[in-house]
């Protein structure tokens, strides 16, 4: 196997590592596991995953490229270049990679996408309250289960479907979600059962 493969398909690897943050807590909440804990444990080596990766395939291409072996005339180096099969799987690489990188960008609105509740008190647009309206109000939760950014698109947008929600803001770093409702037309109750229902946990 050429070395570059080598260096491309463990860079992959190393992606895909570093994206398991992301990645296990859709697939728990897709098979219905709910919150993955686990996925805790890759969170703190999603960023030198990533670098090792990035490195990785830049000595990928830096193999295929511009690295040119010495050989004696006769050998076989001498005669083979770099294939076009070659070059191929390091540009599916570099793809697979950067999709696996910026993963938490994206997973989120998949996520929402597949879990979204499905009953009617969800699928109305939210409503726009006046400032001044005595049933605005703002409720703070804590929740356990964000392991990546993306979690926070996921919890984010059920909440913004759901009748009665202004606004939704969850934070990742936090573990908490922000809603500000109109307590006339939906409870903290529903709000919560809309986050359950995403998988996350309640604290």
């Amino acid at each position: 196997m050429e070395k570059s493969n080598v260096f491309v398909g463990g860079a992959m690897f190393a992606a895909f590592v570093s994206s398991l943050c992301c990645v296990l807590p859709l697939l728990a909440v897709v098979f219905g596991f709910g919150a993955f804990g686990t996925a805790a444990i890759f969170e703190s080596v999603r960023y030198p995953m990533i670098g090792v990766a990035f490195a990785a395939l830049a000595y990928g291409f830096y193999r295929v490229y511009f690295q040119r072996e010495e050989c004696a005339e006769g050998e076989v180096c001498a005669t083979k270049p770099v294939s076009r099969i070659n070059k191929i799987f390091l540009w599916i690489g570099a793809i697979v990679i950067v999709a696996f990188a910026f993963s938490p960008s994206y997973l989120g609105y998949i996520a929402a996408a597949i879990t979204s509740p499905t009953t009617p008190a969800v699928e109305s647009a939210p409503i726009v309250v006046p400032e001044e309206s005595a049933t605005k109000k703002t409720v703070v939760l804590q929740i356990r289960g964000m392991t990546c950014d993306a979690c926070e698109t996921h919890i984010e947008v059920p909440l913004r479907k759901l009748k009665g929600v202004i606004s939704a803001d969850a934070n990742y770093k936090n573990h908490n979600v922000t809603v500000v409702y109109d307590s006339a037309q939906v409870t903290v109750e529903k709000i919560k059962q809309a986050i359950l229902a995403t998988g996350y946990e309640l604290i």
